[in-house]
């Protein structure tokens, strides 16, 4: 790409982020044995959603499964069961969080542009600076006490993030090459909004591609420090039940992208080459805060309606698991019906198709299946609006509980319209009503949702 298409004659760049931290060497190497430098942060450092009784741990890898394999021609992601180690209590449609690192590789590339490389594993500490500029300046609560600039960039820091344009603005002094300051400079300001737009929030060009663009920008580690947004754990659905694999195993699935695959799944793949019989691979886990968004021994007599894309079947598994458990150990309980309506693009590409199909009649009493690649129903908004009457008069039963899983932007709206339409058709509502009647089923508790973005 030639930056210097993107570079205006005239604009004024954005007001550029200033740092106000510094880093001093200490000398000596780092010697912490934690697998993440995140849990050496003490309780100053929260985790999201994360219980009050637990803390993160590191646990160990026991498996690893291929579900799904990667077919470019359907573009059908490869996806990858693992079993982990557990050291908690949980019920199907729990989550965990999970600690990502960066890859070496990346690590490497960008110790080298800061001239690090020398230093990468030295021990250092952050300091405000002498002349701090920002008055109520602090210290990042996610990086150690003692730590090492590699451990910062690996544990610490997200290098794979939208840069806004104070960054850029900021970016853009710590580049000797003229074009480059210009690039940056212009890409910041107002009036080239529209190459931002095209660049950054439709090409998706993040940080570590702008810094690959400008080959002589180095901004200072202090700097990165500051300004760069804190390496987040990544939610993961359990898609077991405890009652199948008791309380020390848990199940978690993923899906990998062809291009630019993401920092937790990548890290997942690479461990999965370094598992040996001899060293355990392991990756830092917490159990997060439970929601209504689960199936539990008092849902048994209780029916669902369970709406899932792709991997969002995930949790959908841990409930059959567990239901078909609970019905051998209480054969004389009364047993509710439930639902199953899953979207994939090929019958290949659907979680544990056996496993569905050998709980059809006992477990799940009606599956609804639909194939992008294929013949119609193509989608699942058109499969819901075949069973609109039954499905309205399912769903409106005071036991019946409707859950979706899929991503939380066009998916989950594609879906919500359709039981909109399916409420318009069987109980003759305008779009007005139907809507009303959606948001009274959500505040009741009937109509659950689990989305990611």
């Amino acid at each position: 790409m030639e930056i210097g298409g993107y570079i205006l004659s005239e604009y004024i760049p954005a007001k550029p982020l200033v740092g106000n931290l510094e880093v001093s060497f200490t000398g000596g190497e780092q010697t912490s044995t934690e697998s993440c430098a995140q849990l050496r942060c003490g309780e100053a450092l929260k985790f999201p959603f994360a219980r009050l009784d637990s803390q993160p741990r590191a646990v160990e890898i026991r498996r690893s499964q291929v579900l799904v394999a990667a077919d470019k021609a359907t573009e059908t992601k490869r996806v990858v069961e693992l079993t982990l180690e557990s050291f908690f209590d949980y019920e199907p449609g729990d989550t965990i969080g999970v600690l990502p690192n960066n890859r070496d590789e990346l690590v490497d590339r960008l110790l080298q542009r800061l001239e690090l490389t020398d230093q990468a594993d030295t021990t250092c500490h952050l300091k405000l600076a002498l002349n701090c500029a920002k008055k109520n300046a602090k210290l990042p609560a996610h990086i150690p006490a003692t730590t090492t600039p590699r451990e910062i960039l690996t544990d610490c820091l997200s290098l794979n993030f939208v840069p806004q344009k104070q960054l850029l603005s900021a970016l853009a002094g710590f580049t000797s090459d003229v074009k480059e300051r210009s690039f940056l400079a212009c890409l910041s300001s107002k009036q080239a909004a529209e190459h931002y737009q095209s660049l950054i929030l439709e090409q998706g060009l993040l940080f570590m591609d702008i810094l690959e663009l400008c080959g002589n920008c180095r901004p200072p580690l202090a700097f990165l420090v500051e300004h760069l947004p804190r390496l987040l754990p990544r939610p993961y659905s359990i898609s077991n039940s405890p009652l199948e694999a008791g309380p020390q195993e848990l199940r978690i699935i993923y899906s990998l992208l062809s291009e630019k695959p993401g920092i937790t799944t990548s890290m997942f793949e690479k461990k999965i080459e370094e598992i040996t019989a001899e060293k355990p691979t392991k990756v830092v886990i917490y159990p997060r805060l439970s929601t209504s968004f689960r199936y539990t021994e008092q849902d048994l007599g209780s029916n669902q309606i369970l709406i899932a894309v792709g991997t969002g079947l995930a949790p959908f598994l841990g409930f059959f698991a567990h239901k078909e458990r609970l019905i051998k150990q209480q054969p004389q309980q009364k047993k509710g019906r439930s639902w199953l309506y899953i979207g994939a693009k090929t019958p290949e590409a659907i979680l544990k198709w056996h496993k569905l199909t050998c709980w059809g009649g006992s477990v799940l009493e009606r599956i609804r299946m639909c194939k992008s690649r294929g013949k119609p129903p193509n989608y699942l908004p058109q499969v819901l609006a075949d069973d609109a009457e039954d499905l309205v008069e399912f769903l409106l039963k005071p036991e019946t509980v409707l859950y979706l899983c899929a991503d939380g932007g066009k998916i989950s709206q594609s879906i919500a319209n359709a039981l909109s339409l399916c409420l318009q058709k069987a109980l003759h509502l305008t779009e007005e009503e139907a809507s009303r009647q959606l948001k009274e089923l959500k505040t009741q508790g009937k109509y659950r949702e689990d989305v990611w973005l």
